[in-house]
């Protein structure tokens, strides 16, 4: 991986959707509030959002801290500078891939990148909450807030790791382990259903007045979207399990599949969602050293798959 060690020019859409990861992710924070400001200000047209009347909340389970980056990201980017819209974030897994060396740690605060250096809205507050009983690690400030489960990753074997006990999110859910306790230690869930209460009291807490608020999250059905990550897949079936009972709209991205399928997202829209993983992945390098592998850009960047329903 290459480090750039000059300033970053103006913000160029045309220019970086052709720009990789690797070119761009050292370089910090001032050069990173001007590419910002010029998109912000380069906006005039914004990709498709979801139907109907503006909601005032919009949910995101993004199971691993780049998942909505990755598979939804011109969305995310529109749905984050919404007026009157405050987008919310979910992210269950901290994404660890069994390291212990800070890894988890630069991609969950990659993930706060992106939203932060995209709408640079001040200062973020940054505390636990404790939800049905659970410390979860919160992030907010004016018109976003974001949740960090810290739970161990899985794998794409769903094997999950040594450093975490093999111990899953999809094992909680088949009943397999009683227990599932998050990589930092600051709490266990009893259970499946503990997880999924704790997924429903976060969206509760964050509704709004809108009747039916979008939540968008990956597919839970294998047949529509063949060979995700386990990870994905078990917390999709936990969306499930209340969302339409919740009365929300779904939007189910496709996840790895993507990759198998046409190039569908040109112009500004795949504009918007790199500008949101570029700003990821400056982070990530910056508090790891370690660049988010660009093959997966190559794999799923260009392409937006997914499905709705709707009330």
């Amino acid at each position: 991986m290459q480090c750039g060690g000059q300033p970053m020019p103006a913000f160029d859409p045309a220019a970086l959707s052709r720009s990789s990861i690797s070119a761009v992710s050292g370089r910090r924070g001032s050069d990173r509030k001007v590419a910002a400001g010029s998109a912000r200000r380069s906006v005039r047209w914004r990709p498709a959002r979801h139907a109907g009347d503006v909601p005032d909340s919009v949910f995101y389970v993004a199971t691993h801290p780049d998942d909505a980056l990755l598979f939804r990201g011109e969305g995310y980017f529109t749905d984050l500078h919404s007026p009157g819209v405050t987008t919310i974030t979910i992210v269950p897994s901290a994404g660890d891939a069994g390291r212990t060396d800070g890894w988890w740690e630069a991609r969950e605060a990659g993930c706060v990148e992106s939203i932060v250096g995209a709408l640079s809205p001040g200062v973020v507050a940054s505390r636990p909450v404790t939800i049905q009983g659970h410390p979860i690690w919160r992030y907010s400030a004016p018109g976003w807030v974001a949740y960090f489960l810290r739970l161990p990753d899985g794998n794409t074997n769903g094997a999950g790791f040594p450093s975490t006990g093999g111990r899953t999110i999809g094992k909680l859910q088949a009943g397999t382990i009683p227990t599932l306790t998050a990589v930092d230690g600051s709490t266990t869930y009893s259970g499946w259903n503990d997880l999924v209460n704790t997924l429903r009291a976060i969206v509760t807490a964050n509704k709004g007045t809108t009747v039916h608020p979008w939540m968008n999250s990956s597919d839970p059905d294998p047949t529509l979207n063949p060979g995700d990550h386990p990870d994905h897949y078990a917390v999709a079936a936990a969306v499930r399990t209340f969302a339409a009972a919740a009365g929300m709209n779904r939007l189910w991205w496709v996840s790895y599949d993507t990759r198998n399928r046409a190039a569908n997202l040109s112009g500004y829209a795949l504009d918007l969602k790199y500008f949101l993983f570029r700003l990821y992945g400056w982070m990530v390098f910056d508090a790891s050293g370690t660049a988010p592998n660009d093959q997966e850009w190559v794999w799923w960047g260009a392409r937006s798959y997914g499905r709705t329903e709707v009330f």
